[in-house]
């Protein structure tokens, strides 16, 4: 299964959630964690300057075939492989070659997790990866900007996450009236989540709220409904 997390603005949480999301899974099955974004290594507090990741395969011909991918990958924990983002930024790119990924990637492992980022209200890269995968999630706060670009999101939805802050003057009940989705995982504010990520220990210490909620996302297989 190819698992994409996404977001319709940067900052929300997502690099979080799919990492936490792929060290549970990994507890049950081999797992590859796919950085879009560029913040993973640092979330695993691996020092990874001039590395190869996906974006230099997604940049190169052709005549570079998905054999190459699994060179990219890293072990970073028991059962979990990282394939970094690279020193390219997330261009563009064919979508054949995004599909051919997606396919290339499926092939590879039972279960890949792709932290995605934000994806724009434009068919790009990032929408491509997210609709020729087999599910994707959302990571939302209850910011109006937020949901009125997700409101506009090209990209089938499976799954909502919501990242809880203080004082929002938005509910739940708003995301899922814009999201015609219920809200599957409330990951509430929890400075510890901040102070493992920072430290790049939170494959070493994953604080229990965060592990509870997205342990919610892995065993909920029938949430399947399909929104806009």
């Amino acid at each position: 299964m190819f698992w994409s997390f996404c977001a319709p603005k940067g900052g929300v949480g997502t690099s979080v959630v799919a990492a936490a999301t792929a060290l549970e899974s990994a507890r049950l099955q081999p797992t590859v964690l796919i950085d879009f974004g560029g913040d993973l290594a640092h979330v695993f507090g691996l020092d990874v300057e001039g590395k190869h990741g996906v974006h230099d395969w997604l940049a190169a011909s052709d005549e570079v075939g998905t054999d190459a991918l699994g060179h990219l990958l890293l072990d970073v924990a028991p059962n979990l492989s990282l394939m970094l983002a690279g020193p390219k930024s997330f261009g563009p790119t064919t979508p054949d070659r995004a599909v051919r990924f997606v396919e290339a990637m499926k092939a590879l492992s039972d279960l890949v997790i792709a932290d995605v980022g934000a994806v724009s209200e434009v068919v790009d890269s990032r929408s491509v990866i997210c609709v020729s995968g087999d599910r994707t999630t959302c990571v939302v706060r209850a910011c109006y900007l937020a949901l009125r670009r997700f409101s506009k999101l090209p990209v089938l939805v499976d799954d909502i996450v919501e990242i809880e802050e203080p004082g929002r003057a938005l509910r739940t009940l708003d995301i899922e009236a814009v999201a015609g989705l219920a809200v599957a995982a409330r990951i509430p504010f929890d400075p510890s989540i901040a102070r493992a990520v920072d430290a790049g220990l939170l494959g070493q210490r994953m604080p229990r709220s965060l592990r509870r909620n997205v342990r919610v996302l892995i065993e909920d297989r029938k949430h399947l409904a399909v929104v806009r």
